[in-house]
C-alpha cells in the first residue's frame, strides 16, 4: 500500500461531517435581544437594564445575548415602541404615556394626581387590573409587557422662574412628551402652554428658549443635563409613574417555555433594583440640584390637583367609569 496516497473523501463521509456540524453542540440556539432605552448611561433604568442583561445571559447559558442601546440611540419612546411592534428590535423600556397611542384607555394611567401613593400604583400596575390592560395592549400591538415595576421618580417642574400656583404658569412654555395629547390638556388646565417634543429634543429646546420649563423626576433633570438650564424647581408632585419593559410577542413565543419564564423573571428582578435605586437616590439628588444653585419652591398642591379635575370629567368616556372605579377601589 502506498502510504503517501491521500484517502478519498466519499459522499458518505461528507454527509457524516455535515450531520456532526449541525448537532446542538455546534449550533446552540441563539435568541439575540436588542433592548432600547431613552435613559442615559448611569441612570437607574440603564443600570437595571445592565443587570437584566447579565441575568438573562447567565441564566440562559449564553443562549440569549442582550445588547443595550441607551440614551435614545434608537429614537424616542414612540420610535422604540414601533420598532418592538415591528420586530426591528426585540425589547425596550418605556413609560406608559406613549402606550396610550396604541390603546387609548391607557390614558387613565397618565392622569396627574391619580395615585394615592406608590403602593397604590404598584397594586394596580402589577395586579389583575394592570394585567387585563396589558393583555388588551398585546392584542392591539403584538407587544407583551414583561414587567411594570420599574418605578420612576416623582415628577416636578424645572423652570426659569418661580411658580407656586397654576396662575403663576400663565405664559410658561413647557415641554411635554410627543404623541400624548392628554398632556396638552393637563398642562393647559394647569395654566401653562404645552410644547410636545420627543425627549431627545428636549434639552436643545430648553437651551434655545423653545420651552421655558420641563417636568421630570430629579434623576432625569440631572442625567438629562437640564439642571443648568433652570433656576427653580416647583414641587408640583403631579405624577407618579412606572416604566414597563416591552417585548415583541412573536420573539417571546419563539423561546422555549423555560427561557421565556426566565426572561420575564429577570425583567421583574431588574425592576425591583431600578425602583430601589430611584427611591434611595431622590433625597441625594435633591441636594445635588440645590448645590447647583437651583431653588426649590413649595406649591399649592391642592390648587394644582383641582386644576386637572375638569380633564378627568372630560376624559372619563376614554377609559370608562368602571376602570376608573376599579383603580380608585385599589387604594
Amino acid at each position: 500500500m502506498n502510504s503517501s496516497k491521500k484517502p478519498r473523501v466519499t459522499g458518505k463521509l461528507v454527509s457524516a461531517l455535515a450531520s456532526l456540524a449541525l448537532t446542538p453542540l455546534a449550533f446552540a440556539a441563539d435568541y439575540s435581544m436588542k433592548l432600547g432605552l431613552i435613559a442615559p448611561t448611569g441612570h437607574p433604568v440603564e443600570v437595571a437594564a445592565q443587570h437584566f442583561a447579565r441575568e438573562v445571559e447567565q441564566n440562559s447559558n449564553g443562549q440569549i445575548k442582550v445588547r443595550l442601546f441607551p440614551g435614545g440611540q434608537l429614537g424616542g419612546e414612540i420610535e422604540l415602541q414601533d420598532q418592538v411592534a415591528l420586530g426591528t428590535i426585540q425589547a425596550a423600556s418605556i413609560g406608559t404615556p406613549v402606550m396610550s397611542g396604541k390603546l387609548k384607555k391607557l390614558d387613565i394611567l397618565n392622569m396627574y394626581y391619580l395615585w394615592n401613593d406608590r403602593d397604590h400604583m404598584s397594586k394596580v400596575l402589577n395586579g389583575p387590573i394592570g394585567q387585563s390592560l396589558w393583555n388588551e395592549y398585546q392584542g392591539r400591538t403584538g407587544i407583551s409587557v414583561l414587567a411594570a415595576n420599574w418605578q420612576q421618580g416623582t415628577r416636578h417642574t424645572l423652570m426659569k422662574q418661580a411658580a407656586t400656583t397654576p396662575k403663576d404658569l400663565g405664559g410658561i412654555k413647557i415641554r411635554v412628551p410627543a404623541g400624548v395629547p392628554l398632556y396638552n390638556d393637563l398642562w393647559k388646565g394647569m395654566g401653562a402652554n404645552p410644547v410636545p417634543l420627543a425627549f431627545p429634543e428636549a434639552n436643545a429646546a430648553m437651551k434655545t428658549g423653545v420651552v421655558d420649563a420641563i417636568e421630570l423626576p430629579f434623576d432625569w433633570m440631572i442625567k438629562g443635563g437640564f439642571v443648568e438650564l433652570g433656576s427653580h424647581v416647583a414641587l408640583t408632585e403631579h405624577y407618579l409613574y412606572s416604566n414597563v419593559v416591552i417585548v415583541n410577542n412573536r420573539w417571546l413565543n419563539k423561546l422555549p417555555d423555560d427561557l421565556a419564564a426566565m426572561v420575564t423573571l429577570a425583567a421583574r428582578n431588574a425592576g425591583e433594583l431600578n425602583t430601589r435605586l430611584v427611591l434611595e437616590g431622590e433625597s441625594a439628588l435633591r441636594e445635588e440640584i440645590m448645590g447647583k444653585g437651583v431653588a426649590f419652591v413649595d406649591t399649592d398642591y391642592s390648587a394644582f390637583q383641582q386644576s386637572v379635575q375638569p380633564i378627568y370629567d372630560a376624559k372619563m368616556n376614554v377609559w370608562g367609569q368602571e376602570l376608573f372605579d376599579q383603580i380608585q377601589a385599589a387604594r
